[in-house]
């Protein structure tokens, strides 16, 4: 387990909350945390699916869909139903009421809602899940995608595909630098659209596959210096983004940063990794995708009662966290486990028993 990055994704979720709070909006942290995720998600699948997708066979295909399957969709189900009444507020009662709805309903649950260019339909229900939507996209292509990687060897030629990953990411920031934000299916095609986001994804694909290609053998110290210049560096980059143009950065102006921060976190050698490896940070890290999914019905909920915003941002931070801790022990953890093992978990506790 990699304690480390583990408590970076609560850290990420917790800038995902500061925007939707509406703190330090001007920082655009909610773009960069989800970023983040992005980029970690094919890393962290690579580290754990690199030596096991070597044939692209129905077991393989069906095991990986299995266990991505437990793992975001229980908790999307929870949050779309805990979303229907607020959504039901603000919909507009006309003749096509009933369909709007059943056709946003079943694009939701479908999880293709982000395929759709309407704002109206990737940010209804619960606003956030449009990114589990480009992650389901993700899911589906990663077996192809690092099959075809390590078919190509890419990896295995670092210098050229970094030169390559980062020739693409200019372009992408040149694409995004001057985006009307009046343009909404500008911003969806380029922001929104699975295909879109895919970049990041597999950028970290090839990141883990370089990681666990690189043997390392640099000392304590020097693992040190490397987070602590991988924090400032993330400083840096967010007090110098307030100075670009906000699709810029939603665009991908962290990807870099988030590739460097990622590859040396990983391997959990220096002192910053060891104080994000503090029990209580892992478990905030663990209970992290509850937080995020949650949070920003939360603030809406707070927000359609009329409460005092003065405290808004504290409240629905504490609720967010003790809904999160309950959801993550009682409903995330439990179903995933029950989809993923379901029988196979019970025989092979019953053999324990019996072994014993």
């Amino acid at each position: 387990m990699l304690n480390s990055l583990t408590s970076l994704r609560f850290i990420a979720a917790l800038m995902v909350f500061v925007y939707h709070a509406g703190i330090l909006s001007e920082y655009q942290l909610g773009a960069a945390g989800v970023s983040f995720f992005f980029v970690l998600s094919g890393f962290i699948l690579t580290l754990n699916y690199h030596n096991k997708i070597n044939k692209l066979n129905k077991t393989n295909l069906k095991q990986f869909y299995k266990a991505r399957f437990a793992k975001i969709y229980p908790l999307h189900l929870l949050t779309f139903f805990i979303a229907v009444p607020i959504t039901l507020l603000y919909f507009n009662p006309d003749g096509l009421y009933l369909i709007k709805l059943i056709y946003m309903s079943v694009i939701n649950l479908s999880l293709i809602h982000s395929f759709s260019p309407s704002s109206a339909t990737y940010f209804n229900f619960n606003g956030v899940s449009w990114t589990l939507s480009v992650e389901a996209f993700f899911y589906l292509t990663f077996p192809f995608l690092i099959f075809n990687i390590r078919k190509l060897k890419i990896h295995n030629y670092k210098f050229r595909s970094i030169l390559l990953l980062t020739i693409v990411w200019i372009g992408l920031f040149v694409l995004n630098f001057n985006l009307n934000e009046s343009n909404h299916f500008l911003i969806w095609t380029l922001h929104i659209f699975p295909v879109a986001r895919l970049f990041e994804f597999i950028t970290g694909i090839v990141l883990g596959l370089i990681f666990v290609k690189t043997q390392n053998n640099w000392s304590s110290e020097k693992h040190s210096i490397t987070e602590i210049l991988a924090v400032i560096l993330f400083i840096v980059a967010l007090l110098v983004s307030v100075n670009f143009h906000t699709g810029a950065v939603r665009g991908g102006f962290f990807i870099p940063v988030w590739c460097i921060l990622v590859y040396i976190f990983a391997h959990q050698k220096g002192i910053i990794s060891r104080l994000l490896s503090n029990r209580v940070l892992v478990y905030l890290g663990e209970i992290s995708f509850s937080f995020y999914m949650i949070h920003q019905l939360i603030i809406r909920y707070y927000g359609q009662f009329k409460f005092d915003e003065s405290y808004m941002a504290v409240v629905c931070f504490v609720i967010t966290m003790v809904l999160s801790a309950i959801i993550y022990r009682y409903y995330e953890e439990p179903l995933r486990k029950w989809i993923r093992y379901g029988k196979q978990k019970k025989l092979l506790l019953s053999n324990k028993k019996a072994s014993a």
